[in-house]
């Protein structure tokens, strides 16, 4: 009869845990020697022999010196390397969020991994100048324009706006798009490029000038395939701006009313035979370095009993600068006029006040046509009134009453309503074009309009290339206007709302996309038509903040990289960006890889 064989069982793999199952049910392996111990016939004596010999020990001794590849080369789906690399993206964005230089982050980073010295994502965190600048170039600013592009997949229309700031030897071009998105914010601006020309254009004729900005936003719009969807161009006032070229391509051309107004303000002022801006200039040149004339100035501020202001600084640039200026001086001059014409002054304070109101809401981002065309016929409503009926304040009426002149300053006055009238009433007449519009604003009362009052606007539409099915339309509309019915009845605060949040909030309200497609249409055309160009100002505005007197060495790429971040990704707090890295492993691979350094 032959002997019964021991085998490895579960017993004695968790006795001794550094053998695993062998060859077959008779076999043990070590996993540290990396052999086999037969285990049928002597069982647990052959495991206890083998762990006691010296082979073994030496083998164990080895292992607890040395550490795990893995230790230093951990995987890509390692969850501490995907902390990492989110913290790393956001650092970046943190950084040029709040407009600080990329050399702060020398600091910032061995800063993080000495007081987080207990968080494997801060001692794993490498994220210098260099890289923090790679990552905003090659990473997140490509992104931004990856991410537009496919929401303009699913739209129809938009419009491009740009103009020009001087830097040096280069003219640069910010390239801004607005469209209408209703599964978002509504109306959202981007800006798509940042282009460089030579600073030449002093040589070069009008002409010549509009085909080279003409060609810049033809060929920014040809790479990312967009020049079929453009139908608007907006740009300031100047003639450069709207030649033959864009004309060539049929685009609605549409000026700025905020230059509009400036420049009608500019115009009435300019009638009067006393030069308010040198004065106010002068004023403030005379006190603006001179320490004795201002001490000079509170003295006899304090004579006349008036609390002492620093005088404000005008810009010629920004007509808004010179209503603020204009008022200090009101305020200081009993002083200023014993220490050195009221009337003037209190005129153009009191003219300058239906334009400084108006002016901030014309400029407000996500203003339609529209709301821009009521803004601009209520300035033009208050000039012609003040003109028919002769209207002069009556500080401006007591300081006359002892003048000689009084009777040919007030003439004068009201000839400067009249110019500035004049020129309001010239510019604002291409924006009678968008008339047939106006049964989109989505007023209470509108719950009565017709079908025809749409007519208008379909043909305008079908002349510019955009077919609309008058057939779904008819059936779209008469869902609109009971939705508007319901509203009055339920919710006035919609009816306060911006127009495209109320058409935004319409459309999610409705369940299915064929229900609005043709309105959806219309919407798209109309809200991608900027209003003004102020967006592309706030654009210089930053372009400003990073060429600053103590950051002058950055390249035109890392400033353009910047200003996509901020300006494309600006509803966007750090923690936000943050979570939105986590949910993006295509972003966070692109942090970790090498690439952003070509």
């Amino acid at each position: 009869m032959s002997k019964r064989k021991c085998k490895f069982t579960e017993v004695l793999r968790a006795k001794y845990p550094c053998f695993t199952s062998g060859r077959d049910e008779f076999d043990a392996k070590c996993s540290i020697c990396d052999c086999h111990v037969d285990v049928g016939n002597k069982g647990t004596t052959a495991l206890e022999r083998h762990v006691a010999t010296e082979k073994h020990k030496k083998m164990i001794r080895a292992a607890s010196s040395s550490s795990k590849v893995t230790n230093f080369f951990q995987p890509s789906t390692s969850l501490i390397l995907k902390n990492t690399h989110a913290a790393e993206g956001t650092l970046a964005f943190h950084t040029i969020k709040h407009h600080q230089s990329y050399n702060s982050m020398e600091c910032t980073a061995s800063l993080t991994r000495k007081m987080f010295a207990d968080s494997e994502t801060a001692k794993n965190l490498k994220c210098g100048k260099t890289k923090t600048e790679a990552i905003v170039n090659q990473v997140v600013a490509p992104h931004t324009i990856t991410t537009i592009i496919e929401t303009l997949r699913n739209i129809s229309c938009l419009s491009v706006a740009t103009d020009a700031s001087n830097h040096g030897a280069d003219k640069l071009f910010p390239i801004l798009i607005q469209y209408f998105n209703w599964t978002g914010n509504g109306i959202e601006t981007k800006i798509l490029d940042l282009q460089t020309l030579p600073n030449e254009t002093s040589i070069l004729t009008h002409t010549e000038t509009s085909l080279s900005i003409a060609n810049l936003i033809y060929e920014t719009l040809s790479t990312h395939q967009l020049t079929t969807k453009c139908v608007a161009f907006i740009g300031d006032n100047a003639n450069v701006n709207f030649g033959e070229s864009l004309e060539k391509e049929h685009l609605i051309g549409v000026g700025c009313p905020a230059h509009i107004m400036h420049n009608s303000l500019r115009n009435g002022i300019e009638l009067m035979k006393l030069d308010i801006e040198s004065i106010i200039l002068k004023i403030f040149n005379y006190f603006s370095v001179y320490t004795v004339r201002t001490e000079a100035l509170k003295e006899f501020c304090n004579y006349v009993e008036i609390n002492y202001q620093p005088l404000l600084r005008h810009s010629k640039t920004r007509w808004l600068s010179l209503f603020p200026c204009v008022e200090r001086v009101l305020k200081l001059y009993p002083a200023l006029k014993e220490y050195f014409l009221k009337a003037y002054l209190w005129f153009t304070h009191s003219l300058m006040s239906i334009y400084q109101a108006n002016l901030a809401k014309v400029e407000e981002e996500h203003n339609s046509v529209l709301e821009i065309s009521k803004i601009l016929q209520s300035v033009l409503h208050m000039l012609r009134n003040r003109r028919i009926n002769n209207f002069l304040p009556l500080s401006v009426r007591e300081h006359l009453r002892d003048n000689d002149e009084a009777e040919s300053i007030s003439n004068e006055f009201i000839s400067v309503y009249k110019a500035c009238e004049d020129y309001l009433m010239e510019w604002i007449t291409p924006l009678e074009d968008f008339k047939g519009f106006e049964w989109m604003t989505l007023l209470k009362e509108n719950e009565n309009l017709k079908y025809d009052d749409l007519v208008s606007c379909i043909e305008f539409l079908r002349i510019r290339g955009v077919e609309i099915d008058d057939v779904k339309l008819h059936d779209q509309f008469c869902n609109l206007i009971s939705f508007l019915k319901s509203k009055s009845n339920e919710d006035e605060a919609y009816f306060d709302l911006k127009l495209h949040e109320q058409w935004t909030i319409y459309f999610k309200s409705v369940k299915n996309i064929e229900c609005f497609s043709e309105l959806l249409k219309i919407c798209e055309f109309y809200f991608c038509i900027s209003a003004h160009n102020a967006n592309v100002e706030r654009v210089f505005s930053l372009i400003n903040t990073q060429w600053s007197k103590e950051r002058n060495r950055l390249s035109v790429q890392s400033v353009k990289s910047i200003i996509l971040t901020q300006y494309n990704f600006k509803n966007m707090s750090c923690e936000d960006f943050y979570n939105y890295l986590l949910k993006n492993k295509e972003l966070l691979s692109k942090i970790g890889s090498s690439a952003k350094y070509d």
